[in-house]
């Protein structure tokens, strides 16, 4: 965890760090092992997620590997594996390139942006709303001709979004053709992506 200032927040990174011995039980097993606090609580998010009890995990880590006598060690290196089984699942969803998909999947007319204002995807209702609006010389397709500007500046915008909890925006736009402008309004949030800020938008009008 780090602080406004860049600096570690060494108290929370302290606690967590604390071992605490803890009895689990399991049938008629008992188990004193000692590990850190961090390791208990995420023992606690496994044994929640997978509908038992601690113990009952524990019992089930170490029929894993009944040749290893260091448990803790054993439930370190199971939490850890865990974490990073989680991770992995939570990139597999959330690739960048996942957003074409979405963009395509909705009902509405819906486009992407990136940050860097550059359209990311957009799928048939937009490119037929845009053409609705547009009676004389219809585009094809979107291209170098077309423009697209959000009344509000991305950056602000996805900073916005995260504070809220990623609530929709509704935000005015303009596309236009050469000098001809139409304006619009949609809803905006962040696309649940990692390593980059991709705005969602869907077209209300």
């Amino acid at each position: 965890m780090v602080s406004a200032s860049g600096e570690s927040d060494s108290t929370s990174l302290a606690s967590d760090a604390e071992p605490i011995f803890r009895v689990v039980e399991d049938q008629d097993a008992r188990r004193g092992i000692r590990l850190e606090r961090a390791y208990w609580k995420t023992l606690r998010d496994i044994a929640t997620a997978t509908a038992q009890k601690t113990g009952t995990l524990v019992r089930s880590v170490v029929g894993q590997a009944p040749e290893m006598t260091n448990t803790t060690s054993l439930l370190r290196v199971y939490c850890l594996k865990w974490v990073l089984d989680e991770l992995e699942a939570a990139r597999q969803v959330s690739d960048p390139s996942l957003v074409v998909n979405l963009v395509r999947a909705s009902p509405g007319a819906t486009f992407a942006l990136g940050l860097d204002k550059r359209i990311i995807a957009y799928n048939q209702p937009f490119l037929t709303f845009v053409q609705s609006r547009f009676t004389s010389g219809e585009p094809g397709s979107i291209g170098r001709d077309f423009r697209l500007a959000l009344d509000a500046h991305l950056t602000t915008l996805a900073a916005n979004l995260k504070a809220s909890g990623n609530v929709p925006t509704q935000v005015g736009f303009v596309v236009g053709f050469g000098d001809r402008r139409v304006r619009g309004t949609l809803n905006a949030i962040l696309a649940p992506v990692t390593g980059s800020d991709i705005v969602l938008c869907y077209v209300l009008s």
